[in-house]
């Protein structure tokens, strides 16, 4: 697992439950945006149909979909850096 935020190895397998923290940078992993089905752009930002609605992706949750993401999670930005490469 990479965490979401200092994006360091924590090894595998590490088991992330609610109140799992980052022994290297101690956020919240237990979070959307430390989850593999984590999705910008998605509707809620989360490739699992109608889930609860989470204010806040980098805060801990309850959601009972969480899977911890395997990398680090996608660009917040939907691709329009890469799009941009491609502009005339």
């Amino acid at each position: 697992m990479i965490c979401w935020k200092c994006r360091k190895n924590l090894g595998s397998p590490f088991k992330v439950l609610f109140r799992t923290t980052c022994p290297y940078c101690d956020i919240d992993l237990h979070t959307g945006t430390g989850c593999k089905f984590y999705a910008p752009g998605k509707p809620n930002d989360c490739l699992v149909p109608n889930t609860d609605y989470v204010r806040d992706r980098e805060a801990k949750n309850l959601c009972d979909e969480f899977r911890a993401s395997e990398g680090p999670p996608p660009p917040k930005d939907g691709g329009s850096k890469f799009n941009s490469l491609f502009k005339t």
